[in-house]
């Protein structure tokens, strides 16, 4: 089997050359997208120690209702992505990332525009339902446009978008929020949406490349041509999808929790100045991008894609509760940028395991149970710190979420570590 497929890589080699330039191209705007995503999902974690966006939310500083914010948002991207991404297979990706990339301006815009703490919750819940299907039609992308032996490291181009979005994010809204106001921050991001975004999709995106890229991928159309829901049916019978999804769920609490919290517990728990805080929740997000990067390389050349996620965010938990035992300030923002590093080389190698697990014909659809299911439990990640927070009055017994989350999820995927994928 191994020789017919070589001998079809051979015969294929002319085609894939010619299809080399375009797919890295895409991978480019998935990246691009994702950071502007971020920029739209995070921004708003900034504006919880800003007095001005308290009172114009109308409740002060209230921990309980500024984490259902980002609840609210988790919630409903959970929701979307489980419900709507089946769009990417049958309406093709691009058509479904092009409208979802409008929406997102428009979201943003609206939120620019608000003067109550209702209107923004409804505007954040809007922008959760369009933002939901990404990262299944960007891992559909993935599947028709690159080999499996370059999966993790397609993956990983774009996933990286999460923490550069993240650590880009919480720099520039702090600085536009100082400069013009937090008003500005919401436009911005909205421009960013509109004018280079959608553009770019729309002229660059492709569903899928006119040949395949390699033995699997004549494989994988020909399996394509099974019926959908029998697809469909498939992955929700297997046990492996399931030991993954409980995994990204852990991984998921873990990323929206600190995404949440961290400027809030730096400069309310461990007393930095905003500037100072910046930085360290900034540092975060750059680690998490070495770890994806060097976790995607590795995971591809072992072969070996559940024990490097597995020990990664167990390693990341470990981590995490080290944070809430030093009594130094500035140690314990330092354990949090290396918690975030095995964080982000937990991640990568997870989306290249779905990739071989998944039916050729129901990829958009079983990423989006995945990752959608996952996000509605993190959902109330945000909104369960925020609680015990406001109940214990101790950012570290609200903390103590991140790391439970992380063990259990090394848990999981420690039993797929034995099977080579």
């Amino acid at each position: 089997m191994q020789m017919l497929n070589d001998l079809a890589d051979a015969a294929l080699e002319p085609s894939v050359a010619r299809v080399s330039r375009r797919r890295w191209l895409i991978a480019g705007v998935l990246f691009l997208a994702v950071i502007s995503a971020f920029f739209d999902r995070i921004s708003v974690a900034i504006l919880f120690t800003d007095t001005a966006f308290q009172n114009a939310m109308g409740h002060g500083y209230n921990p309980a209702r500024l984490g259902l914010l980002m609840t609210a948002f988790v919630f409903a991207y959970g929701v979307s992505g489980l419900l709507l991404s089946f769009a990417g297979d049958m309406f093709g990706p691009k058509r479904a990332m092009a409208a979802g990339a409008a929406v997102w301006g428009i979201s943003m815009a609206l939120m620019g525009a608000t003067n109550s703490f209702s209107a923004m919750l409804m505007f954040r819940l809007l922008l959760g339902i369009a933002e939901g299907p990404q990262f299944s039609l960007t891992n559909a992308l993935v599947k028709q446009w690159f080999p499996p032996r370059e999966q993790a490291r397609a993956n990983a181009m774009w996933l990286v978008g999460s923490p550069l979005g993240s650590a880009i994010g919480f720099a520039l809204t702090i600085h536009l929020v100082g400069a013009f106001g937090w008003r500005s921050s919401f436009y911005a991001y909205a421009l960013l949406n509109i004018v280079i975004v959608l553009p770019l999709v729309l002229l660059l995106i492709k569903d899928r490349p006119d040949v395949p890229v390699d033995a699997q991928a004549v494989i994988d159309r020909t399996a394509q041509k099974v019926p959908y829901l029998q697809q469909v049916l498939q992955f929700i019978k297997d046990w492996r999808f399931w030991a993954l999804t409980l995994f990204n769920t852990c991984g998921l609490i873990y990323l929206w929790g600190l995404n949440s919290w961290l400027p809030s517990y730096l400069v309310r728990s461990r007393h930095f100045d905003l500037q100072k805080s910046g930085i360290y929740a900034w540092l975060p997000f750059v680690t998490m991008f070495f770890g994806m990067a060097l976790s995607s390389w590795l995971s591809d050349r072992l072969q070996r894609r559940a024990i490097v996620s597995a020990c990664a965010l167990f390693l990341a938990g470990i981590s995490m509760y080290l944070v809430t035992q030093f009594a130094s300030a500035d140690a314990a923002a330092l354990m949090v940028t290396a918690s975030s590093f095995f964080w982000g080389a937990a991640m990568p190698p997870q989306f290249a395991l779905a990739l071989r697990i998944l039916p050729p014909g129901a990829v958009a659809t079983g990423i989006g149970f995945h990752n959608g299911l996952g996000n509605i439990v993190a959902a109330f990640s945000p909104l369960l710190i925020g609680f015990l927070i406001q109940t214990t009055g101790s950012f570290n017994v609200g903390l103590s979420v991140l790391p439970a989350a992380a063990l259990i999820g090394a848990l999981s995927m420690s039993t797929l570590a034995f099977r080579k994928y």
